[in-house]
């Protein structure tokens, strides 16, 4: 097997998963092929139409050696990271009878791609029985099980309790694919909506997310919703081609989008450019297999395999690399799903878009409540638990050569001028070796913390400052940091934004737009009016 028996004898992902894909019988699951296809007519993928420098070894990254997964044709390589593949295909129909013949050389070929988990997801009753027998024979596959729009009419006059006991498989992470579709009608769109709210409620009452499908039926599928409060589960609109209107609506329900096939056709620059905005911690990736194969093979079987091309497409919207897309996206499923590998504990230092940061204290003495960092630590799938605080040593060794990045960024977990002298030596030292430019990201209460001016000991040492400033006023800022004993944080923090404007060339103030929640247009005047400052606005992403 190649590739498949190299990544097995290294171990993989958690839930009891060490070999992926490991077949637990002797042969694939054939199943009945009822509704295998979503309406049990075979191969419907064909001509289907939907709506709508890097460090290396151990040096940089504080990590292990990377191995790199081959990938034919002369393609960016993808790392495997801590010996496991590192994309999730999130939404296969495996169980389709495309794939009885060659089930497992399918799942071979994915894993040979960088696919260590996919999710096979049912749309009707002997689907999602198919889809969860697949998931008990191989180690790297999980199931959702629900009934499609499609499908509804199927149980018109019974329940969603057969799907309540699939979903009771300790392999089954979701309940999907449910929700509207009103270009084909295949079910009434009354039958449809009644549907997707009981399996909503479904998956409420069992603690699962929903894997949602949506077919020219933004407004009414956003209502239902909304209404049905999902967002106590969460859950994901699966490859999603509406706009950036509803990217937004749904985003605000705590919902995930995902980037599937659609992004790679070469007429989709629009549905590029709504992705290109979309915060990369609430995206997914995935392939609708055997569904909306990518070029050059469109009309084609697609495959968990083509995931890659996904998100190596994924990358080039973002304008960052592969790895950042896996990683994250990785992260992502293992918010919503509960599956997929652990992060590497203990970063200090991370990589992003060709920048180094580092992450060097996990004490702050603030406790925002938009930092996403106060629930799991876990930053683009970076995990910056630290289990003690680094010193000077430490952060070095882990930064490596500074001159491999764009930008060195003291950024992370906490607030960096808590430890002004680690701060402080580790900078003189990555400018001695090199570094082509040093940041300062901050609250802005370090000469408060230390009881001093901090601001003269960093000139030569650090050339950009940015300081959270998150509100226009006093008050504002008290309910939105609850700073911990500090008197009058907000006038400290205006008073040292003045202070290194005076002392630096470069400051800039910056916010988090939270609409309803902070004043950003307020905040913005605070920084260029008052203080003479530029702005900038960071996106808020909800991560868990």
């Amino acid at each position: 097997m190649g590739r498949l028996e190299d990544s097995q004898k290294q171990g993989h992902f958690s839930s009891g998963l060490n070999k992926n894909f490991e077949d637990k019988s002797q042969g694939s699951p054939k199943g009945s092929g009822e509704d295998s296809a979503r309406t049990g007519r075979g191969r419907r993928w064909r001509g289907r139409r939907r709506h709508g420098k890097n460090s290396k070894g151990r040096s940089a990254l504080n990590g292990p050696t990377i191995a790199k997964i081959p990938v034919p044709g002369g393609v960016e390589s993808l790392p495997a990271v801590d010996g496991a593949a590192t994309l999730v295909d999130s939404h296969a129909h495996i169980d389709a009878a495309d794939y009885d013949g060659d089930r497992r050389k399918v799942l071979e070929r994915a894993l040979s791609q960088g696919v260590g988990i996919i999710i096979a997801v049912g749309s009707g009753l002997s689907s999602s029985r198919k889809s969860v027998d697949i998931a008990n024979t191989f180690d790297g596959v999980f199931a959702a099980v629900g009934v499609h729009p499609h499908e509804v009419k199927s149980i018109a006059k019974k329940s969603v309790a057969p799907i309540k006991v699939l979903s009771e498989n300790p392999k089954v992470v979701a309940i999907g694919e449910v929700g509207l579709d009103y270009h084909y009608r295949h079910s009434s769109q009354k039958l449809q909506k009644y549907w997707f709210r009981e399996q909503i409620r479904l998956a409420v009452k069992v603690g699962k997310p929903v894997i949602v499908h949506c077919r020219e039926a933004d407004e009414d599928v956003h209502q239902i919703l909304e209404e049905e409060r999902v967002w106590r589960v969460g859950g994901v609109v699966h490859c999603f081609t509406g706009d950036a209107g509803v990217a937004r609506k749904f985003l605000k329900l705590d919902l995930h989008l995902g980037a599937s096939g659609p992004i790679t056709f070469e007429k989709s620059g629009e549905l590029r450019e709504v992705f290109a905005d979309i915060p990369l911690e609430r995206l997914l990736v995935e392939t609708d297999s055997p569904y909306l194969t990518p070029p050059p093979n469109r009309g084609k079987r697609n495959e968990p395999a083509n995931t890659f091309q996904v998100a190596q497409k994924l990358a080039e919207i973002k304008g960052i690399g592969l790895e950042e897309v896996a990683r994250t996206t990785t992260a992502n499923v293992r918010r919503l799903f509960k599956i997929g590998p652990p992060p590497q504990t203990g970063k200090i230092a991370y990589s992003l878009a060709g920048k180094l940061y580092l992450n060097i204290t996990n004490q702050c003495s603030n406790s925002c409540f938009f930092c996403g960092l106060l629930s799991d630590r876990v930053h683009r799938g970076y995990d910056l638990t630290l289990e003690a605080e680094p010193d000077a040593a430490s952060i070095l060794g882990a930064a490596g050569d500074p001159g491999d990045y764009d930008e060195v960024i003291f950024s992370g977990f906490g607030e960096p001028t808590l430890r002004i002298d680690e701060l402080k030596e580790v900078a003189a030292e990555l400018r001695r070796k090199g570094a082509k430019r040093i940041r300062l990201a901050t609250n802005g209460l370090g000469s408060r913390v230390n009881n001093r001016n901090i601001l003269p000991e960093l000139r030569g040492l650090i050339d950009v400052i940015s300081v959270s400033l998150q509100a226009e006023s006093a008050d504002s800022y008290d309910k939105v940091c609850k700073t911990k004993d500090i008197e009058n944080p907000y006038s400290s923090v205006k008073d040292f934004i003045r202070e290194a404007k005076a002392a630096f060339s470069e400051v800039e103030v910056t916010a988090v737009d939270m609409s309803g929640i902070i004043d950003i247009e307020a905040c913005e005047k605070v920084a260029r009016d008052e203080l003479g400052v530029p702005f900038r606005r960071r996106t808020f992403t909800l991560t868990d």
